[in-house]
């Protein structure tokens, strides 16, 4: 039986799917690099972020990784504050935390850039633990899962993991959580079932979900 809700956060509480495409489209532009359309960006995004950006044809021999992730950082800050969450995601929480489940942030965000974003979104108070990364270079969150559930004393049976990627499948697997996937994020739907766990098109979904089990 779930008994904690493991949360990602950008593409699936947060909805930056716009604002992500934008500030990597315009390092791309300025390197004289083609554009990204969307159904590339969904098509090849993925974790390590460095990964993803050798994909996207950024040239690491030309300059260092760190140079681009430094001025992406600084193009999605600029437009954070713009930034909503999905349209159901205050319903879905209070459903959960009305229902006594335990609810958890994992991110591959820097931890104090994620922390702040949820308490100017006035959600903070539906989580037990807020859990982000210590730099912006996104490279995973496996190793972080892990120190949560050593921390937190999780049973990892009890828990599931929501999220919008493949390496959001790979955490739930290697951490030993359940796992459904959220389509309306960064990775296509197509690319999501190549990890053969349940998908959702909406996060009010999830309330049918756990009230069947």
């Amino acid at each position: 039986m779930v008994k904690t809700i493991i949360w990602d956060w950008n593409g699936t509480l947060l909805d930056d799917l716009d604002l992500s495409l934008e500030s990597v489209n315009v390092l791309l532009k300025e390197r004289n690099i083609p554009t990204l359309s969307i159904e590339k960006y969904k098509d090849i995004f993925g974790f390590p972020v460095v990964d993803y950006y050798v994909k996207a044809g950024f040239d690491f021999e030309k300059e260092a990784f760190e140079v681009p992730a430094k001025q992406y950082v600084k193009l999605y800050a600029a437009g954070a504050s713009e930034l909503k969450l999905f349209p159901d995601v205050v319903d879905t929480l209070t459903f959960f935390k009305e229902n006594n489940y335990r609810q958890i942030v994992l991110s591959a965000m820097k931890d104090d850039n994620l922390k702040l974003m949820i308490h100017n979104a006035e959600i903070s108070h539906f989580f037990d633990g807020i859990f982000g990364i210590k730099d912006n270079y996104a490279r995973e969150k496996v190793s972080l899962g892990k120190q949560v559930v050593e921390n937190l004393k999780l049973n990892p049976a009890e828990c599931l993991m929501i999220g919008d990627t493949l390496h959001d499948a790979e955490v739930s697997e290697q951490c030993g959580f359940n796992c459904i996937l959220f389509s309306g994020g960064h990775v296509s739907k197509q690319r999501l079932e190549t990890k053969g766990k349940k998908i959702i098109n909406s996060l009010s979904e999830l309330k049918q979900i756990i009230a069947i089990q």
